[in-house]
């Protein structure tokens, strides 16, 4: 049993709602959301209202626009809906807001990427109908979605079915991000093409259409904003089943040849050739084939098993799968908060889970940055700077999509100065640590000879360059926002100074490596961006003499210069301060600026990035320090706290904190909850669970047992598999005991634990106890 009160967990894979809320609507249409990497569908209902906002929304990946003209309103667009039905009974539409709702249940199988619902329903008129239907976006070909839709009478009725693709649908930022909408005659059903204001895409929408027991069906109807097509209406006796399988293709300029109209209509059309069970064969077969290797299973504990696998599966959903021309944003492919942009949520919270089950997915992630570079350039140089200044928030180019003034002052009126883009220079270091996770995990030098290098150099040449040398030889990154957002322009963060002091090492080792090994290249990348001697020289000086925040007597670490001189009072005081409700608690109008209290784990994140620097003295003294002072008004906050607890030991708030991040869309209990996943969160759990509690990590020389696990006590066993430098590995931890297996043909795999390493062979097992 779980503890949440709405959802049923069955058989440790199918998450159930046996209870509608029409006024949860907007949570759950994320909870039950659908995606494939190309593009996601929120769970909403088939006849869902398109213009109720935050409820039915479809996207494609990489698919921004600017209707408005300002490029920090560029946006995810929420493309036509392609899976509009209208069922008739007697002429009275199915909806459950009218009638009586007798029976009901939706369920999101996250085994298979599929969304069930079954409703028995009592019109107002007094007939009685069953709707089931069965909906999943396709793991197979990317481009193409199915539904199965079946209508049950338990009287003789009249029956009549409408499927429409409506592009009056709402968007977070503007009414429509369309300039010119296009129905277009298609013989299996109907189709439409759009056209985004900016840049100009072309999106292709068709939607095949079958129908069993066979009826005629009328001619489409077009209208400024939508295109449908009807049955003639059909008698059905008692228990008769009225079926319709509708096949979506969806297309866009980006990719393939030809239009994408005519690419949308094709694909719909040969799905309907491959009929629904084939469609559904391929998408359940590539699910299963994913989650061989990136479940993980957790016994004793249905609360926690159901966070893991619910955060993995949208994960999982929303990973850019086949290019590396788009990333991960922070709410996935489930909504359009954030503009629908990627942040550093992607690089530190999500990026090892994939880098450690799906490495492609990785490699994706970080090609996607080398192909905004120049966009980091841009920024750069727009602020004075040298090198690369990743946009905090970004989409196609890696322009920053963040503006300057975000907040409107509730009393005035006026624009509030955000300090996000400018101040938040941690970005590009995030980014530098999640290349040097990744060539240690998979030994792909390749793609740092191809890609990284340039990347990392870059960074390295911006942190040089924004770094001030004081009299004294040191060096200061003065004026930034931590990950802690409620403290503006500080001096020295810690976590920053210490991610920057790495991003520029990185870069060292990579020119060193490069001049052993490909030394033709190094000389072209250093060509290429006019990178001199002397400028490494000045590297080499400031990785050397940057400020870093050391442990003092008691063994904390100041968050900045200066932090430990604010007030120091208890979190509910500060926020009593606030001058109005909506007033943002950081920055010079808010309570939080003058005093220790912070809104997401600062330095306890570098604690855990940085874990193997500090000593289980050092994280148990900031982990206990930073906790009473922390507001968790992010949701990236808790699963640092969770990380470190388990790292020293403090397993009973490790879990607590673990379940609130698992956990945290399925209560959605937050601000703006309802526009897509959490992914920083999702990912985050993963990491508490691996890094945390089984104290596993992947290291340049093998898989390494940080520490012995430390597991809750109601977990009985915890198992997963790993990928390492190409080879799979399978652990399971049971009481006291790891067992490990060597599942691929490769070479052997060095496992690390406290006591020493041990070879494990190919198609081999060995076993630990403690």
């Amino acid at each position: 049993m779980i503890s949440h009160p709405d959802f049923e967990f069955v058989d440790g894979w199918i998450l159930r709602e046996t209870k509608w809320n029409p006024e949860k609507e907007d949570t759950r249409a994320t909870v039950f959301a659908l995606a494939n990497g190309y593009m996601g569908c929120r769970g909403a209902f088939e006849e869902a209202n398109p213009r109720t906002p935050y409820v039915v929304g479809n996207y494609i990946n990489g698919i921004y626009d600017t209707p408005l003209g300002k490029l920090t309103e560029r946006e995810i667009v929420n493309i036509p809906d392609w899976h509009h039905v209208i069922v008739t009974i007697d002429g009275e539409p199915f909806d459950m807001t009218t009638g009586e709702v007798l029976e009901y249940r939706r369920e999101l199988d996250m085994r298979q990427g599929i969304l069930r619902r079954c409703v028995r329903w009592k019109s107002p008129g007094g007939k009685v109908v069953r709707i089931e239907t069965e909906r999943f976006i396709s793991m197979g070909p990317p481009n193409v979605a199915c539904i199965d839709y079946r209508v049950t009478p338990e009287q003789k009725s009249e029956i009549g079915i409408t499927a429409s693709i409506r592009e009056d649908v709402t968007n977070n930022r503007c009414e429509s991000h369309t300039r010119a909408f296009r129905p277009v005659a298609y013989k299996d059903g109907i189709s439409v093409v759009l056209t985004t204001h900016d840049p100009g895409y072309e999106i292709g929408v068709a939607v095949a259409l079958d129908v069993k027991p066979s009826v005629k069906w009328e001619k489409a109807v077009f209208s400024e904003q939508q295109t449908s097509r009807s049955i003639q209406p059909v008698r059905l006796g008692a228990g008769k089943t009225l079926r319709l399988r509708l096949y979506a293709g969806i297309a866009d300029s980006r990719f393939g040849i030809g239009g994408a109209g005519r690419n949308a209509r094709e694909m719909a059309s040969r799905a309907m050739k491959e009929g629904y069970k084939g469609e559904k064969g391929l998408h359940v077969s590539r699910w299963r084939e994913i989650w061989d290797i990136s479940d993980v299973v957790i016994e004793g504990d249905d609360d926690a098993q159901l966070g893991i696998r619910f955060s993995l599966f949208h994960l999982l959903a929303s990973a850019p799968w086949r290019t590396d021309e788009v990333s991960l944003s922070a709410r996935g492919l489930q909504g359009q908060d954030y503009y629908g942009s990627i942040f550093w949520d992607c690089e530190i919270f999500c990026f090892p889970f994939y880098l450690a089950t799906q490495p492609q997915v990785a490699r994706n992630c970080l090609g996607y940055r080398r192909r905004t570079l120049n966009g980091a350039r841009r920024k750069a140089n727009n602020y004075g700077y040298k090198g690369a200044f990743y946009a905090w928030q970004s989409q196609e180019t890696g322009d920053d999509q963040c503006a300057l003034y975000v907040f409107n002052d509730p009393r005035t009126g006026k624009p509030i100065r955000a300090p996000y883009s400018d101040q938040q220079i941690h970005i590009s270091a995030d980014i530098a640590y999640a290349l040097k996770d990744y060539v240690t995990s998979t030994g792909d030098w390749e793609f740092v000879w191809e890609s990284g290098l340039e990347v990392a150099l870059e960074i390295a040449r911006f942190f040089a360059d924004r770094a001030e040398k004081d009299t004294d030889g040191t060096y200061h990154l003065r004026g930034v926002l931590g990950p802690d957002e409620y403290h503006e322009m500080v001096d020295d963060n810690g976590y920053t100074n210490a991610l920057a002091k790495r991003a520029i090492e990185t870069a060292m080792t990579f020119m060193e490596k490069a001049a052993a090994e490909v030394p033709e290249r190094l000389i072209q990348v250093r060509n290429t961006i006019g990178l001199s001697d002397d400028e490494i020289e000045l590297w080499r000086g400031v990785a050397d003499r940057l400020v870093q925040q050391e442990p003092n007597g008691q063994g904390l670490i100041e968050q900045f210069a200066g932090y430990f001189g604010l007030e120091d009072c208890p979190v509910d005081v500060a926020r009593a301060r606030l001058a109005h409700p909506q007033l943002p608690p950081g920055g010079p109008l808010g309570p939080f600026q003058s005093t220790q209290n912070i809104k997401q784990a600062d330095v306890v994140m570098m604690l855990y990035l940085l874990r193997h620097a500090f000593s289980t003295d050092v994280k148990r003294a900031n982990w206990d320090y930073y906790n009473a002072r922390t507001s968790h008004d992010s949701s990236l906050s808790k699963m640092a706290y969770s990380l470190v607890a388990a790292d020293v030991g403090m397993t009973e708030p490790a879990y607590r904190n673990f379940i609130d991040t698992s956990h945290i869309d399925l209560t959605a209990d937050g601000p703006h909850w309802n526009h897509g996943v959490h992914t920083a969160a999702l990912g985050g759990a993963w990491l508490a669970l691996m890094h945390g509690f089984c104290r596993f990590e992947h290291d340049e020389n093998g898989l390494r047992f940080r520490d012995w696990p430390l597991l809750p006590e109601q977990w009985n066993r915890v198992a997963f598999r790993t990928k390492w430098q190409g080879q799979v590995v399978e652990v399971v931890i049971e009481g006291r005991r790891i067992t490990m297996n060597h599942l691929s043909d490769g070479g052997d795999v060095t496992v690390f634990t406290p006591e020493g390493s041990t070879q494990l062979i190919a198609g081999d097992e060995v076993q630990f106890t403690w």
